[in-house]
């Protein structure tokens, strides 16, 4: 005791003993301390671990955002040079300028990028600024508990008349049903039918189910359709179809209830509005009761059927990726694991005819497409994942606050072409495109590609210069000119489908004006040619589909996307013959232009005006870009 007191007299350390900073406690700093020394344990110090730097956000986005503020605060005389700070290089510059001494490398040349000179406006568009007239997000449902107490009506009378119900079930058959698969068709349609003749006496499950497609089937219809077809306005038939559906669900114990038709009827509801609150909710119950059912589990079940086990795996994979896409939306900075959907087979290559609720063994499955085409090649990504190397190391390196640093662009690129080699493999080069179903799904494969390849290659991820200018070279402006145009051109070819394409909508809501932006600011130096005549065709169309566009002048996107479309059309007119005709759009825009005889400015009201942009590009963009895209 002796030694140790007079050790403790003569040695004072910096930092607390080990003992007392676990314990959270004041620490007299000699050895061994008084603390130790009384409770009789063996006083030890270690020096703690220096403090990690904090993560600073990237200069370029950083000088971004700055430049948008100054230039708000300019518009609105807000004098703040006297705030300024000088600038201080942070070696970006010579990043984004060509490096001379590499000039015997022969690099590509380099030159501006146009975009980086677009207005803050349009480099940071909402992520959502273009809906689609008929996107059930404009619907929004009413309050959930209106929905479940609505006691106006018994649930069996809220059915419609025989012929609108065979009517809401052929568009579930045609438009909705081949991108989900989750029902069994045709044993499904004779219980339909027997049912709507009885509706008194349909089994609660079963009933929540057909409500659930009622939903799903005027959400697949236009307003004109559902008030020439069903002879009502759209809005008061999806309110109607949507609280009768939550009634039924409640009558089916869907919060308790083990039954696999009352899952669906959950599932099926939820993909009619997959972006609202309610939905984001409802998924984590349904998930909660796929795993008391032991969908995840399924294989190992001797208990169950075939037909069963096929229909419980269909259900938990479209399940987990809605799952997936909700959580997207609500924490997009989130990471799912690569193994989330665990070691669950995918669904069968077969067609709803090769499977039958008495059957007693697998049918052989396709080598060639099938009505699961959309589905599987969905699931593609997923099974991508769980074998792929290149997959497999990228999705390790760009989750959130990882340690690897972020994905080079061509290492982006090469797993996005091992993706593409998959898909043309497997599905794509053995679809017949004259069959809608498969044109459409050849579409959608190849938008999905454009739209992540349009990201990867987009300026807003390269590194600017003081002045804010990007480089790029020549050939990597085509890829991502080409990239935008087929996102574009294929979003087209869905909204045209006859196929219920808001349950995809998730693949082109979140970038569109981003792209459009891109195509009409690369119009002003590109001129002539079939790519270019595409690109204003699906300008017009831009534009004959979103008149607020033209209408909205209080605006400042709609503003500065019209000035941008003029300015380029302009230079399109310069160099084209006489004989070219001006769209009706663009008239439009210079009518409005004339009799507005003067800019139009954006009010701010505060300061807090220029927060909640809800700008297209987040600090962790790498991972949220790739997240949409594994989460198809």
């Amino acid at each position: 005791m002796t030694s140790q007191t007079t050790t403790s007299t003569t040695e004072l350390r910096k930092y607390a003993c080990t003992i007392c900073a676990r314990r959270k406690v004041k620490c007299d700093k000699r050895h061994p301390c008084s603390n130790c020394r009384k409770t009789q344990v063996q006083c030890s110090f270690e020096t703690p671990l220096p403090p990690k730097p904090r993560k600073r956000a990237a200069d370029e986005d950083l000088l971004a955002r700055l430049a948008q503020y100054e230039e708000l605060m300019q518009k609105h005389n807000i004098d703040y040079t006297q705030h300024a700070n000088i600038w201080v290089s942070s070696g970006m510059e010579a990043k984004s300028e060509p490096d001379a001494s590499t000039a015997g490398n022969s690099p590509a040349p380099m030159e501006i990028c146009s975009w980086s000179r677009l207005s803050p406006d349009l480099k940071y568009p909402p992520m959502k600024a273009l809906r689609h007239k008929e996107d059930p997000f404009l619907f929004p449902s009413p309050p959930f508990h209106t929905m479940l107490f609505d006691t106006e009506s018994k649930t069996h009378e809220l059915h419609p008349e025989p012929k609108q119900i065979y009517l809401l079930w052929q568009t579930f058959v045609e438009a909705v049903n081949p991108l989900l698969k989750i029902t069994h068709v045709p044993s499904l349609q004779k219980r339909i039918l027997d049912a709507i003749w009885d509706p008194i006496n349909i089994p609660k499950p079963l009933s929540a189910l057909i409500f659930a497609i009622y939903t799903l089937s005027v959400t697949s219809m236009s307003s004109d359709k559902c008030q020439t077809s069903l002879g009502q306005d759209r809005a008061v038939l999806l309110t109607r179809y949507r609280s009768a559906t939550v009634r039924a669900l409640a009558e089916a114990d869907f919060l308790t209830s083990k039954n696999l038709e009352t899952l669906q009827a959950l599932v099926l509801f939820i993909f009619a509005d997959p972006e609202s609150q309610l939905a984001s909710t409802l998924v984590v119950t349904a998930v909660r009761l796929g795993h008391m059912m032991g969908l995840h589990r399924t294989n190992s079940d001797t208990r169950l059927s075939f037909f069963e086990k096929e229909m419980r795996t269909r259900l938990w994979w479209q399940l987990k990726g809605l799952e997936s896409r909700i959580c997207a939306v609500s924490h997009p900075c989130l990471k799912p694991s690569i193994f989330e959907l665990g070691e669950t087979r995918p669904p069968l290559n077969v067609n709803d005819a090769d499977l039958h609720p008495d059957m007693l063994e697998p049918p052989i499955e396709h080598t060639g497409p099938t009505e699961m085409a959309c589905v599987l090649m969905k699931f593609e990504v997923t099974l991508w994942l769980r074998s792929s190397v290149k997959a497999v190391k990228l999705f390790e390196n760009i989750g959130p606050g990882s340690d690897q640093g972020k994905p080079s662009t061509k290492g982006e690129d090469d797993a996005l072409t091992e993706l593409q080699a998959i898909y043309q493999e497997k599905y794509l080069s053995k679809f017949d495109r004259r069959v809608p179903f498969y044109n459409l799904t050849h579409a959608m494969a190849n938008l999905a590609l454009a739209r992540f390849r349009f990201k990867i290659h987009h300026p807003r991820r390269r590194a600017a210069a003081g002045n804010g200018d990007v480089y790029m070279t020549h050939e990597e402006s085509d890829i991502l000119f080409d990239a935008a145009l087929s996102f574009l051109e294929l979003t087209d070819v869905g909204h045209k489908s006859k196929f219920s394409f808001h349950i995809l909508t998730h693949l082109t809501t979140k970038y569109q004006i981003d792209a459009y932006i891109y195509v009409i600011s690369d119009l002003r130096h590109r001129y002539t040619g079939p790519r270019i005549d595409l690109a204003w065709k699906l300008v017009d169309g831009l534009y004959s589909s979103h008149p607020e566009i033209i209408e909205d002048a209080e605006n400042p996107l709609f503003v500065a996307l019209g000035n941008l479309t003029l300015e380029a059309w302009e230079a399109r007119r310069k160099i084209l013959t006489q004989g070219e005709v001006t769209p009706s759009f663009i008239h439009t825009l210079w009518s409005k232009r004339r009799a507005a005889n003067a800019e139009v400015e954006v009010p701010v009201n505060d300061v807090d005006a220029l927060d909640g942009l809800d700008l297209t590009l987040g600090d962790d963009f790498d991972w949220n870009c790739w997240s949409d895209f594994l989460r198809l």
